[in-house]
């Protein structure tokens, strides 16, 4: 039975832990969390008790998930740095630490894979760039994406568009939910109760993104579906592209992955 340790049990590694305690290839788990009031409620939710020490955990487990916070990662990347051996693959889900900040930081070649998970992955319907140096084989890399593959969907990747991966995937939701949450308040404008303008924006969302999925369509194609000659919707469509709404999107997009390289330790 393999044995993966998870150091940092904050929303990302909570959502890891599940994923491998209901995974159907049962996992020896190993646990380290820092904040003493967050490993008991671990210990109290999972029956799972955190160790105090992390090298402690590294040296027990053979594929190692770090999901601290970045700015942390220094300083836990030298304190269990003399407990990985070759065998050992260390599993990055840290924002914007690259797998030469670790490599560098542990003083030595390891077996890293670097995946970052969007929020999503708390209810299985996440999104993961993943990307991983030439030392690890590929069987090690099939075990990582079975272990992965119940938060949802992972895209493989060279590490050179992870902090376009995470534009999209991590900061995306926020970006979605900025004009969902437009949507509603328009609603709300023309009169319509806040409860019912809910749900009717919940539902065009859902609604529009299944037909997507069922009828294999792009985007463009159902949007001209909807379209009609001197209709409704492209009156409205005409207004969002005057205030340049497609081109503000993108440049979003592209300031997050800026960011998200300025980031980078």
């Amino acid at each position: 039975m393999d044995k993966i340790g998870i150091i940092g049990i904050g929303n990302m590694g909570e959502a890891i832990l599940k994923s491998v305690l209901n995974n159907t290839e049962k996992y020896h788990i190993m646990l380290s969390e820092a904040k003493t009031e967050r490993a008991d409620y671990i210990k109290k939710t999972y029956g799972i008790s955190a160790v105090s020490r992390p090298e402690e955990l590294v040296q027990q487990s053979r594929y190692i998930i770090l999901a601290v916070k970045p700015q942390d990662s220094r300083e836990l990347l030298k304190t269990i740095s003399e407990s990985i051996t070759d065998d050992k693959i260390i599993i990055s889900i840290m924002a914007g630490v690259t797998i030469s900040n670790i490599i560098s930081a542990i003083g030595k070649p390891v077996k890293v894979i670097r995946t970052m998970p969007n929020i999503c992955v708390k209810v299985k319907e996440g999104l993961m760039g993943l990307t991983h140096n030439s030392l690890v084989g590929n069987n090690e890399l099939d075990k990582v994406h079975s272990i992965l593959a119940p938060l949802g969907k992972i895209i493989d990747t060279g590490e050179e568009l992870m902090n376009a991966i995470t534009a999209m995937g991590g900061s995306g939701p926020a970006f979605f939910l900025l004009f969902l949450e437009a949507m509603i308040d328009a609603g709300v404008k023309m009169g319509i109760p806040r409860d019912k303008s809910k749900i009717i924006s919940f539902q065009v969302i859902k609604g529009t993104i299944k037909m997507l999925e069922i009828e294999g369509l792009h985007p463009t194609v159902l949007k001209e579906m909807v379209v009609s000659p001197g209709g409704t919707t492209i009156s409205g469509l005409a207004h969002l592209e005057e205030k340049a709404f497609k081109g503000n999107i993108i440049k979003a997009v592209e300031k997050a992955a800026k960011r998200a390289k300025e980031l980078s330790l």
